[in-house]
C-alpha cells in the first residue's frame, strides 16, 4: 500500500500550523484591535449563543401566534 495516499498527504503541512499573534510592527498598523481573554471570549460566545436562541424562539412564537405554524 502506498503511504503517500491518505489524509496526511491531502493538505500541505503549513495548513495545520498554529496562528501566531502578529508582530508589534504589524499590530501598530491596525487601527482597532480587540484582544479578549479566554474568559471574556467565553462570555461573548455565550451571550451571542443565547441571543441567537432567543431570536429563533421569538420567531417560532410569532409564527405560532400568527397561526402559520
Amino acid at each position: 500500500m502506498d503511504k503517500s495516499i491518505g489524509p496526511a498527504s491531502a493538505w500541505p503541512s503549513d495548513c495545520w500550523s498554529v496562528a501566531v499573534a502578529p508582530s508589534p510592527s504589524v499590530r501598530s498598523q491596525r487601527k482597532a484591535v480587540l484582544w479578549l481573554s479566554r474568559g471574556e471570549a467565553l462570555i461573548l460566545v455565550l451571550l451571542l449563543s443565547f441571543g441567537l436562541w432567543a431570536a429563533i424562539w421569538g420567531t417560532i412564537a410569532l409564527l405560532a401566534i400568527g397561526g402559520r405554524w
